[in-house]
């Protein structure tokens, strides 16, 4: 019997011998990982197929929704007039979607909030611009400190969700 130097890679059911000096047989497939499912898949009532290992493939990335979100002076004194006064929230959308746009405090309550329909400025593609005053929904002056935006916007192909601090000092 003649020394056989084989090589043998069983990788997705294709088996590859390379350097053989004499054919070999075919090899049985060797399993390079196991994936173990999720414990939390095993309870009863839970679905036992999603424990299962499979192969998703992802055909492309997602699209960018929202990008560039800043908003501009941050931190502002809500106390000045004009726009010295207030803070401009920005962002840019690559395609015409619905945004809501929310303010909370840092407790979590809602201070003020816009919705925008699609082609509504503030809604649009492109850069958006909505300026805040530091007032809340009732028309008075909200509370030095911390403040949170929430932007999200709704287009057909996915719905984006980005957060913003804002400073408001006196």
């Amino acid at each position: 019997m003649r020394k056989v130097t084989a090589i043998t890679l069983a990788l997705f059911g294709v088996l590859r011998a390379a350097s053989a000096k004499e054919t070999t047989p075919p090899a049985e497939p060797v399993t390079l990982a196991s994936i173990q499912a999720n414990p939390l898949m095993l309870l009863p009532g839970m679905d036992h197929s999603i424990g299962r290992p499979s192969v998703s493939i992802v055909k492309e990335l997602p699209t960018q929704v929202i990008a560039e979100v800043t908003n501009y002076p941050n931190p502002f004194d809500s106390r000045k007039p004009g726009l010295e006064g207030q803070t401009t929230i920005e962002y840019w959308l690559a395609q015409d979607a619905k945004v809501s746009l929310q303010l909370y405090d840092l407790l979590g309550m809602r201070v003020r909030g816009w919705t925008f329909a699609p082609t509504a400025s503030g809604a649009r593609a492109g850069v958006n611009r909505i300026l805040w005053d530091g007032t809340d929904e009732s028309g008075r002056k909200v509370s030095k400190g911390g403040y949170l935006a929430e932007i999200q916007v709704e287009s057909p192909q996915t719905t984006a969700t980005v957060l913003r601090k804002i400073g408001v000092i006196h």
